[in-house]
C-alpha cells in the first residue's frame, strides 16, 4: 500500500490501523468525506475522483457538494449539456416574447419559459464556479476538439 500522491509505502500498526498521512508528502491517506482509504499499489496512480459513464442534465440538480465530487471532464460535459439547454430555452422564449405581442394568451407561457432559462443560467454559474475553484478558470467554449484533447490528456495520466 502506497501514498496516492507520492507512491511512498504506508505503514500500518500490529492492529491494522493505517496512518491518517503520509510520512514523506503529509498527503492524507483517507479521504475525509468518507473516511475510504486512497492508496496507489502496483505502480500504478489511484484514480481520485472517477470518471462517469454517461452524463445526463438531471444531474444538475444535485447539490454543489456532490457536484464537486465529480470528475473534471464530466462537469464539463455536464456543463455544455446545461449551455446547450440554456441556448434553446433562450432561442424558445424570444420567439414567445415576440409571440405574445400579438396573442396575450402566451404570455403565462413565456413567463415559464422565463424561468427556465433562469434556472439554466444559474446552474450554469453553479459549474462555472465549481470549475473555477479547481482549476482557476472555466472555458469560455466547449467544443469536441476541447473534450478531444481532455481525454487524450486523462488517457496519458
Amino acid at each position: 500500500m502506497n501514498c496516492p500522491y507520492c507512491a511512498t509505502p504506508i505503514q500500518v500498526d500490529n492492529d491494522g490501523i493505517v496512518q491518517e498521512a503520509c510520512e514523506f508528502c503529509g498527503g492524507r491517506i483517507r479521504k475525509q468525506q468518507t473516511g475510504m482509504l486512497q492508496i496507489c499499489q502496483n505502480g500504478e496512480r489511484f484514480e481520485f475522483t472517477k470518471m462517469k459513464q454517461h452524463i445526463f442534465l438531471e444531474y444538475i440538480n444535485q447539490s454543489v457538494e456532490e457536484l464537486k465530487q465529480y470528475h473534471t471532464y464530466d462537469l464539463y460535459l455536464l456543463l455544455k449539456e446545461v449551455r446547450e439547454a440554456r441556448s434553446q430555452t433562450y432561442y424558445g422564449l424570444q420567439l414567445l416574447n415576440k409571440a405574445s405581442k400579438t396573442e396575450r394568451t402566451l404570455q403565462a407561457t413565456a413567463n415559464e419559459t422565463g424561468g427556465e432559462y433562469e434556472y439554466y443560467t444559474r446552474k450554469a454559474w453553479v459549474l462555472e464556479n465549481i470549475l473555477l475553484e479547481r482549476q482557476g478558470f472555466f472555458p469560455e467554449k466547449i467544443t469536441a476538439r476541447v473534450l478531444q484533447y481532455m481525454r487524450e490528456q486523462i488517457q496519458k495520466s
